[in-house]
């Protein structure tokens, strides 16, 4: 994962978050991060050694508007709910 700005014209949080409600025009789960960097990335670490969710499935990590605050976003269709 990076820490660098996605290539979006706004690159803002919010514009991440306004992505994340649909893949395909249809509705999807999403799990927000938002927090301290050492926090972000150590649940993204922890969530992914307990099988829940990939490295990969997870947005690039992107500064706010807040300083030394990221936010990841991980999006999946509901066809991929696990119990």
């Amino acid at each position: 994962m990076s820490e660098k700005l996605p290539a979006q014209a706004d690159g803002s949080p919010a514009s991440l978050v306004a992505d994340a409600l649909t893949i395909d025009g249809r509705p999807a789960n999403r799990m927000i991060l938002l927090g301290d960097p050492k926090w972000v990335k150590g649940i993204i670490h922890r969530l992914h050694s307990l099988g829940i969710a990939e490295f990969g499935s997870w947005s690039k990590l992107t500064r706010t508007r807040n300083p030394g605050e990221l936010i990841s976003i991980l999006k999946r269709s509901r066809g991929q709910d696990r119990a």
